[in-house]
């Protein structure tokens, strides 16, 4: 039994240590976002995730700026996409629907990161179009 529940603390630790996380700030709003940085955790995303904590979020990481596009496979909340430029403004925001797997693209082609957050989040912190993106 107590070998169970170290195994059980240890898996628990060691997925904790997997999750990255990064603070950023847009405004005066402090940010804590996992980051995906990678084509699986991209794809991945925020699937099967439940709810999402108020200034809680995800941030997609990209190599290069190019157009790009988000969709809402196995998510089942609502969110808001900020596409972010190169020069770390924000230049686009959509809001996603739940287990949509049509696409939501950037018009631009220098998008080299986007933050999800809960539906609505960007419209409710007054953070608007051009808003800088303050990351680590």
């Amino acid at each position: 039994m107590i070998m169970r529940i170290l195994l059980l603390i240890f898996v628990t630790i060691s997925v904790n240590a997997n999750t990255n996380f990064i603070e950023a700030n847009i405004g005066t709003k402090e940010l804590m976002l996992e980051v995906a940085n990678t084509q699986a955790l991209r794809s991945k995303g925020l699937m099967d995730v439940k709810e999402l904590n108020e200034d809680r979020g995800m941030i997609f990481f990209w190599p290069g700026a190019a157009r790009r596009c988000m969709w809402m496979k196995d998510t089942y909340i609502e969110l808001s996409v900020a596409f972010i430029n190169r020069e770390k403004k924000i230049v686009e925001i959509f809001d996603l629907e739940p287990e949509n797997l049509e696409s939501v693209c950037s018009s631009s082609r220098d998008i080299i990161a986007a933050i999800e957050m809960n539906k609505g989040w960007f419209s409710k912190n007054d953070i608007e179009l051009l808003s800088k993106v303050e990351l680590p």
